[in-house]
């Protein structure tokens, strides 16, 4: 069937990457029906809170070029170009990091910039939360991304100007998710000049106006795509500003959050599922 025209926009963690595969990253049904959708004309874009380097692993691992929305639409690539990108003002980003999470009881921040990873600084953080971190980042895997610890390079990076996206990390205990749920609340009205978004023990921060939606909605118009050709997949709270905006092939994995899924227009068990709506012809 020709797919060509159609575009399936799709979260990683906790969709494209689940169940969890540690050592092969994605799933041989998801592997499978993402060459079929392909193979038959169709387009797919990653757009994911990651930067760039899950996405080259998973062109490496399907042996095909993957446009990526990123760090949740600070940054959009399509055929190797930068369309859009957004950076943090250096002092909006100061004040976060050194002010705000500090009022918050956020335990551990981390940043996501242009020319490295993740960068984590020691200074403020507990030898218990720094070894749970460790046993976190080892237990990715095929997933972990690389991550530099230092506190030289985090503040090199604040001055640099180029932070696509600041993470809250509070903790690992149940607590966590809840407080994490309520800090997002009071943070996007004490700031609106961002863009906040809950991901379970976490708080995901981006420059105004970026937001996987908007990353879509630029990547669609660079393309020259039509939004009613988008299909949306995701699974939490970063994901739901791309569930109001294509509400109608909108799709929220079922293992996710009751307060994320009421935002889609449809619940599946596994990203391959879409294949049952795409292709509804064919008999299973």
């Amino acid at each position: 069937m020709d797919m060509k025209g159609r575009v399936i926009a799709v979260d990683l963690d906790g969709t494209l990457f689940y169940p969890p595969k540690r050592f092969k990253m994605i799933s041989k049904e998801n592997q499978r029906f993402l060459r079929r959708f392909i193979g038959d004309g169709g387009k797919v874009v990653l757009v994911s809170g990651r930067n760039l380097y899950t996405a080259e692993k998973i062109s490496e691992l399907l042996g095909h070029d993957f446009d990526v929305i990123g760090c949740n639409g600070a940054f959009v690539l399509s055929g190797g170009h930068y369309v859009k990108e957004s950076f943090f003002e250096r002092d909006l980003a100061s004040h976060l990091i050194e002010k705000v999470a500090p009022e918050y009881g956020v335990r551990l921040i981390m940043l996501f910039t242009k020319h490295r990873n993740i960068v984590m600084p020691f200074t403020g953080v507990s030898h218990f939360t720094g070894m749970c971190y460790s046993l976190y980042q080892f237990a990715q895997m095929a997933y972990r991304d690389p991550v530099i610890r230092s506190d030289r390079a985090f503040h090199e990076e604040i001055g640099k100007g180029e932070i696509y996206k600041i993470m809250y990390f509070f903790g690992i205990a149940g607590p966590a998710i809840e407080k994490a749920k309520e800090s997002n609340k009071r943070l996007r009205e004490e700031y609106p000049c961002a863009e906040w978004s809950w991901s379970r023990q976490s708080i995901e921060i981006t420059p105004k106006d970026c937001s996987k939606a908007a990353g879509i909605a630029a990547y669609l118009d660079y393309n020259k795509i039509d939004e009613d050709n988008v299909w949306v997949v995701g699974d939490s709270g970063n994901d739901i500003s791309m569930f109001e905006a294509y509400k109608k092939h909108s799709f929220c994995m079922e293992h996710s959050p009751d307060a994320v899924k009421k935002h889609a227009a449809h619940v599946v068990r596994r990203f391959h599922e879409l294949e049952d709506y795409l292709y509804p012809s064919e008999e299973r």
